[in-house]
C-alpha cells in the first residue's frame, strides 16, 4: 500500500463521522462492519519528441541565399548543437557540393501567352443576336431581301429598345416599319466586346503575347541544391487505465488528491507502483525509433467502495483530497438504482390502472 492510500481503520472512521454528521447511523450497523473494496486508479500520459530527417532537391527562381544555412555531408550524420531543438521551427540544412545555378528552358524569363498563343488578340465573333428581337422577329418582310435575314459584312450598332414594340424601316428590304429597332432587320448587332473587328485584345499577356514564366518567376535561371530537414513532432498517448473509474463518483474524482508522477527519458518507475500498475505503464514506456525526449506524467490514487452488510442498494466511496482529508460520497448501487426503477414503474402501471379503472 502506498503512503498516500488511507488505512482501513482511517476508512471506518470517516464512514463513521459522515454517519453522525447525517444522523443515518442505524442500530447494530456499526463502520467496521462495513465490506471495504480497494480501487487502484492509475491515469498517465506520456508525451515524445520524435526527430524526423528528410532531404530533397530544391529548385528556387533566380539566385537564392543559402550561405547562412548548416552545411552537411551526411543528413544522418549530422549533430545538433546543444540548443537546437527543431520543435517549433525545422532546421533546413544544405548538402556540400550541390549549389548551382542553371538557366532556365524559357530562355529569357518569358513564355508565350497561352490565351492567346501569342497573337496579342484572342479571336472574337464579330456580331451577336440582337437582344431586342433575339434574331426571331427581325422583319416582318424578310422574303423581299431573299429569304431568312442576312448578316451585313459589318452589323449595325445596336440600337435603343426602348420602345420594342415600335417597327422601324429595315436596312435589308427598305421597307418602312417591318424591322426590330434594335437591329433594323438584320437580326444581328456589333459585338460590343470588338466593335465587330473580330478580335479582343488579350489581357493576361497586355498584348504582348507573351507572359512571365512561372518557373523562374522571370529570372531566366533557378538556384538548385540538396535541401536536408531536421524537425521534431510532439505526441501526446494517454496510458489506459487497467481499472477504470467508478462511473457513480467519476467526475466527483477530478478534485481527489491525486498522487503525481513525472517521469524523463531515463527515470525508472516509481519503487511503490504496484506490478498490475507496473505492467500497464512498461508497454507505453517502450523507446520509438527516432525519438529525442519522452517525459510520463502518472497519476495515482485510491479510492475506497464501502458497501454496508445487508444492504446492496447503498454504496460509499472514499478517497484522499488534495487537502489530504478523506472525502466520502454516497450513491445507489447499481442493484439500488434498479430497485428504484422497478418501484417508479410499478408506481406508474398502478396510476395508470386506477385511471383506466375509473375512466
Amino acid at each position: 500500500m502506498a503512503a498516500d492510500d488511507p488505512s482501513d481503520d482511517e476508512v471506518r472512521a470517516a464512514l463513521d463521522a459522515y454517519l453522525a454528521r447525517g444522523r443515518n447511523r442505524r442500530p447494530g450497523q456499526p463502520p467496521t462492519d462495513f465490506l471495504l473494496t480497494r480501487l487502484h486508479l492509475l491515469e498517465g500520459t506520456v508525451t515524445r519528441r520524435v526527430e524526423h530527417r528528410t532531404e530533397e532537391i530544391r529548385h528556387r527562381p533566380g539566385t537564392v541565399a543559402l550561405s547562412e544555412r548548416p552545411v552537411y555531408d551526411v543528413l544522418r550524420d549530422y549533430k545538433l548543437g546543444p540548443h537546437e531543438t527543431p520543435l517549433d521551427q525545422p532546421i533546413d540544412l544544405v548538402k556540400r557540393g550541390t549549389v548551382h545555378l542553371r538557366s532556365c528552358d524559357c530562355g529569357n524569363g518569358r513564355r508565350r501567352c497561352a490565351d492567346c498563343n501569342g497573337m496579342k488578340y484572342r479571336p472574337c465573333e464579330p456580331a451577336e443576336v440582337c437582344t431586342v428581337c433575339q434574331g426571331v422577329t427581325a422583319c416582318t418582310h424578310y422574303l423581299n431581301h431573299g429569304g431568312l435575314p442576312g448578316t451585313p459584312p459589318r452589323p449595325p450598332k445596336p440600337g435603343r429598345a426602348d420602345r420594342p414594340d415600335e417597327r422601324v424601316t429595315c436596312e435589308g428590304c427598305h421597307t418602312p416599319g417591318s424591322a426590330c429597332p434594335g437591329c433594323r432587320g438584320w437580326g444581328k448587332v456589333r459585338c460590343s466586346e470588338c466593335d465587330a473587328s473580330g478580335r479582343i485584345p488579350c489581357t493576361p499577356c497586355g498584348r504582348t503575347g507573351t507572359v512571365e514564366c512561372a518557373t523562374c518567376e522571370g529570372c531566366g535561371n533557378l538556384t538548385s541544391w540538396t535541401a536536408g530537414r531536421i524537425e521534431w513532432t510532439s505526441t501526446r498517448k494517454g496510458v489506459p487505465s487497467p481499472v477504470p473509474r467508478p462511473r457513480r463518483v467519476a467526475s466527483e474524482l477530478d478534485s481527489g488528491g491525486w498522487r503525481q508522477d513525472r517521469l524523463g527519458s531515463d527515470d525508472p518507475l516509481p519503487g511503490d507502483l504496484s506490478p498490475d500498475h507496473r505492467a500497464a505503464l512498461e508497454p507505453h514506456l517502450r523507446r520509438w525509433e527516432g525519438e529525442k525526449e519522452r517525459e510520463a506524467v502518472i497519476q495515482r490514487l485510491t479510492v475506497v467502495r464501502a458497501t454496508p452488510p445487508g444492504s446492496a442498494n447503498l454504496q460509499f466511496y472514499v478517497f484522499r483530497s488534495t487537502d489530504g482529508r478523506l472525502s466520502v460520497l454516497r450513491r445507489l448501487s447499481e442493484e439500488g438504482r434498479w430497485k428504484a426503477w422497478l418501484a417508479v414503474a410499478a408506481v406508474v402501471a398502478l396510476v395508470v390502472l386506477v385511471l383506466v379503472l375509473l375512466l
